[in-house]
């Protein structure tokens, strides 16, 4: 076996309940502030002046799920009118992925939405990658989660342009955050619905990290013991005031998605990427209702690899043959997304909102994104078109 593994850029990651009380020790300079409105409105603004005095040089909030280009354009202005040296982002992957998007616009001077163009991934299926070198140095960035999306451990961000209605990736070794905090206290103010979902988005990251054809013994380990802590703790994680489980799961969301960037996310990712661009889906919720069908699209090729699953995922496939094994533990992972639909979590399109007549430019649109690269199986639009049908 051979190959290669680039770490991310992270110096430093905190965690612990009351975490957040040491990010004066990691700003240097101005800082600015990209968190989302329901937490400046649970008192997040008056708790980070507390901490950072006259270092903070400003709170922007607002940002609209998927991190639309415009929004990103109007954070930038608002760093650069603040003085930012520092940026600081608190919530989702929606104010982290922007946070990583201001940074871009800092470092390579972007002041309109069409300057994105000329920045993101390109991928047409099955091998045409293009990935334009993002600039090798950006403002200090240090992103402090209150879900479970994992964008806080990766180089990777996503930047929505809603009038073609395309999730594009974009991603630099500049652009991981130069430290991360973990503190399950804040993260008790996450509602419900998005806390559970992210935790499915943070299985997605384990499973397909491991199935993928990129995959590497690393991520295969990370991804194992992150599927343990997610079946022990993501169910009561998301019920009121379980600090030590949601202090837990974000421990588990930083090991499902370390290595991404070096194995990739998959077809289930790919494919969540164009629905929640069409339709407005949380990732979560494209991951709740695509991966399990996504598993079962791909077990003919990695069913071994899946059987290995069934362990920390608390399957038991003892005497079963390897094609049922594999099914077994699809199954098993399909039960325990079912068991968060209590929380607000939807497991199928319909009633996710979609609607069938865009789903025929969804298919499209997956095949220009890298997820599917990696995925261990060829597809063909038909197979998605398949892939829509069974999870409708």
């Amino acid at each position: 076996m051979t190959g290669r593994f680039a770490y991310p850029r992270t110096a430093e990651v905190r965690y612990g309940p009351g975490a957040l009380a040491g990010l004066a020790d990691l700003v240097d300079g101005r800082a600015f502030v990209i968190a989302s409105r329901t937490l400046l409105a649970s008192g997040l603004d008056d708790q980070l002046r507390d901490i950072l005095g006259d270092r903070l040089a400003g709170v922007h909030a607002g940002v609209a799920q998927h991190v639309p280009r415009t929004a990103v354009i109007e954070a930038a202005q608002a760093a650069r009118a603040a003085g930012a040296e520092t940026l600081v982002s608190v919530g989702g992957g929606t104010p982290i992925d922007c946070a990583k998007g201001v940074a871009l616009c800092l470092a390579a001077g972007i002041e309109a939405a069409g300057q994105f163009d000329e920045h993101h991934i390109r991928f047409t299926y099955p091998d045409q990658l293009e990935v334009p070198a993002l600039p090798a140095t950006a403002p200090p960035h240090i992103a402090v989660p209150t879900t479970l999306s994992g964008s806080e451990h990766t180089n990777l961000f996503g930047i929505t342009d809603l009038d073609r209605h395309e999730k594009h990736l974009y991603v630099g070794p500049a652009f991981a955050p130069t430290a991360v905090i973990l503190d399950g206290e804040l993260a008790l103010r996450t509602p419900a619905d998005l806390w559970a979902a992210s935790g499915v988005r943070a299985l997605d990251h384990a499973v397909e990290g491991t199935l993928s054809r990129r995959h590497v013994p690393f991520m295969d380990a990370l991804g194992a013991e992150s599927l343990r802590i997610m079946r022990a703790h993501l169910e009561e994680s998301a019920q009121e005031d379980r600090l030590e489980a949601r202090s837990e799961c974000l421990l588990g969301a930083w090991l499902a998605i370390y290595a991404l960037t070096n194995v990739g996310a998959g077809l289930s990712h790919a494919i969540g990427h164009q629905l929640a661009a069409q339709f407005d889906m949380m990732h979560g919720v494209t991951s709740a209702i695509m991966l399990p069908h996504v598993l079962r699209f791909n077990a003919g090729v990695v069913g071994d690899r899946i059987v290995r699953l069934a362990e920390p995922l608390g399957v038991d496939v003892g005497g079963l043959a390897p094609d049922a094994a594999a099914a077994a533990v699809i199954d098993g992972l399909a039960a325990f997304i079912g068991r968060l639909e209590r929380f607000g979590v939807p497991h199928t399109l319909s009633s996710a909102g979609a609607t069938r007549p865009e789903l025929d430019d969804v298919a499209d649109r997956v095949l220009g994104d890298m997820g599917a690269a990696v995925n261990p199986r060829p597809l063909t639009r038909a197979d998605l078109l398949d892939l829509f049908q069974a999870a409708w």
